[in-house]
C-alpha cells in the first residue's frame, strides 16, 4: 500500500486552513502593532502641543495619521487615526478592509 500519497492529501487539505491561520496571526499582529504606534504618537503629540507647539505644526510633523481636533469645555480632544491593509482573504467582510484605528486623547486647555 502506497503512504505517499495519502499525505499529500492530507497536506493539500490542510494547507489552506495552515495559511489563514497565519495570515490571521500578522493581520492582527499589524493591527496590534499600529496601535501601538497611535498611542506612542499621540503621546509625542501631547508633548508637542504643552511645549507650545501650534497644531498646524503638528499636523505638518505627523503627516502620515490623521489628525482631529476638538474643542470641548476647557478640554481638547485629540483623535489620531491610521489605517491598515489587512491580508487575509475573507477577513474584509467581518472587519473593514483598510482597518481602521483610532486614539483619543482629552488634553486640558485653559
Amino acid at each position: 500500500m502506497n503512504r505517499k500519497g495519502q499525505a499529500l492529501i492530507e497536506f493539500v487539505l490542510i494547507l489552506p486552513v495552515f495559511l489563514m491561520i497565519l495570515f490571521l496571526v500578522i493581520d492582527f499582529g499589524t493591527i496590534y502593532v499600529t496601535k501601538m504606534k497611535l498611542e506612542s504618537t499621540s503621546t509625542e503629540i501631547i508633548d508637542s502641543y504643552y511645549d507650545n507647539h501650534d497644531l498646524s505644526t503638528i499636523k505638518d510633523k505627523y503627516k502620515k495619521y490623521v489628525i482631529n481636533d476638538s474643542k470641548e469645555d476647557n478640554y481638547l480632544k485629540l483623535t489620531v487615526r491610521s489605517q491598515v491593509k489587512l491580508i487575509t482573504p475573507g477577513l474584509g467582510r467581518i472587519l473593514s478592509n483598510p482597518y481602521e484605528i483610532t486614539t483619543e486623547r482629552y488634553i486640558y486647555d485653559e
